[in-house]
């Protein structure tokens, strides 16, 4: 009777949860793509690290599930990087990246979203205007996310955000859910570049896009 009564508490109580928001977040590079390296900071290595320590930060919350496009050292191509929204159901993606040039005093971070460039295609087509609805509607919520993903960051970077950027990216133009790429600082910066290699600071990041990410959902996507 006992393990009845436990079984059904359970099931109770996991019915009772809010329903979850799937986040797809995307390691960028992987394999033999290293993307940016500067002394010892490889930028494969550090979004696979970030990418890790925030789904461990998510599953702290009743809100949030986190899936990764990459979970190992592979390469992956942006089609596949970008099926992987569909495959997983997310309700949005984060792109992790480091930053690199424009000389050694370049520094801070910065989140890009997906350009509006759209226009209506077919004229009076209803299906076409019903699309570009549907389009703008996941560019607005981006900037929206990305609104907050910068508040949050700027806790952990004060006075570091380089501003909310568009910018054509073949990643975020292919989406059809709300999508940031996030360049989290400059490997080419001595400073930039001893902080991200501190667990302490990855840390302190994954639990701002957490906190951002929260807060983007709960004012309704």
């Amino acid at each position: 009777m006992t393990v009845i009564l436990c079984c059904l508490f359970a099931m109770t109580a996991a019915a009772a949860q809010p329903n979850r928001h799937i986040v797809l977040i995307d390691p960028a590079h992987g394999g033999e793509d290293t993307g940016v390296v500067s002394d010892k900071l490889r930028e494969k290595d550090l979004t696979m690290n970030l990418a890790l320590l925030i789904r461990q930060e998510a599953r702290k919350t009743a809100d949030l599930q986190v899936q990764l496009t990459r979970n190992a050292d592979r390469k992956m191509t942006t089609a596949e990087r970008i099926n992987a929204v569909g495959t997983v159901k997310s309700d949005c993606l984060i792109s992790l990246h480091v930053n690199a040039g424009f000389g050694r005093k370049a520094t801070g971070y910065e989140v890009y979203f997906p350009g509006f460039r759209q226009t209506v295609a077919g004229g009076s087509d209803s299906k076409a205007i019903l699309g570009d609805m549907a389009k703008n509607k996941h560019l607005n919520d981006s900037v929206r996310l990305a609104q907050q993903i910068q508040s949050s960051l700027e806790k952990v970077f004060p006075r570091k955000g380089r501003g909310l950027r568009d910018a054509p990216s073949p990643l975020l133009d292919g989406l059809n859910v709300p999508g940031l790429v996030v360049e989290i600082g400059f490997a080419t910066n001595p400073e930039d570049r001893k902080s991200l290699n501190e667990e302490e600071t990855q840390r302190a990041v994954a639990q701002a896009l957490v906190r951002g990410l929260q807060a983007y959902f709960q004012k309704g996507p």
